[in-house]
């Protein structure tokens, strides 16, 4: 028959403990200003209805329009909205002249819209890809001279004009 004999068995903690010095790091950051449009607007495009010269002298300027909205990170306002780098093209009184091409070729025939823009509303994003960012979105409105363009022969005219924000 066996015993078993109780044992003590002492454990051995080195008294060396290890040794710590702390130092604070500084960490500096600066942001810019920095604005971008939304993807969405990658294919905004404005479709005239059809212009009829004869009648022209009849139809009402604002023919068409789009929505163009611009993220900001907080605290970067736009300064300017521009159209072919006029910022005074804000209302249809001081519209741009647009040439469009037919079907978009350039010394080909021609005949002339109007362009601008209106300022709307700017909002805080609470959500999404944007969260904190500021939103602006600005109309472009188009439409035609109040006088007939009977030079334009038949067909499918394309034009662009550029957009440009300043913050």
């Amino acid at each position: 028959m066996r015993r078993l004999v109780p044992g003590l068995f002492f454990l051995t903690v080195s008294a060396l403990a290890a040794q710590t010095t702390t130092t604070a790091v500084p960490l500096n950051a600066t942001t810019q200003s920095a604005c971008q449009f939304d993807t969405a607007n990658a294919n905004a495009t404005i479709d005239l209805p059809d212009y009829e010269a004869a009648l022209a002298a009849t139809y009402a300027p604002d023919q068409a329009q789009v929505s163009v909205s611009v993220y900001c990170n907080k605290g970067t306002p736009i300064s300017a909205r521009k159209l072919d780098g006029n910022a005074l093209a804000n209302s249809a009184a001081t519209a741009v002249t647009l040439t469009l091409n037919l079907d978009g070729t350039a010394g080909s025939s021609t005949f002339d819209t109007r362009v601008w823009y209106v300022a709307g509303p700017t909002n805080a994003v609470a959500s999404g890809v944007f969260k904190g960012a500021q939103r602006y979105v600005t109309v472009i409105h188009a439409g035609w001279p109040t006088t007939p363009q009977y030079r334009a022969p038949t067909g499918f005219y394309t034009g662009s004009v550029d957009f440009t924000v300043e913050f």
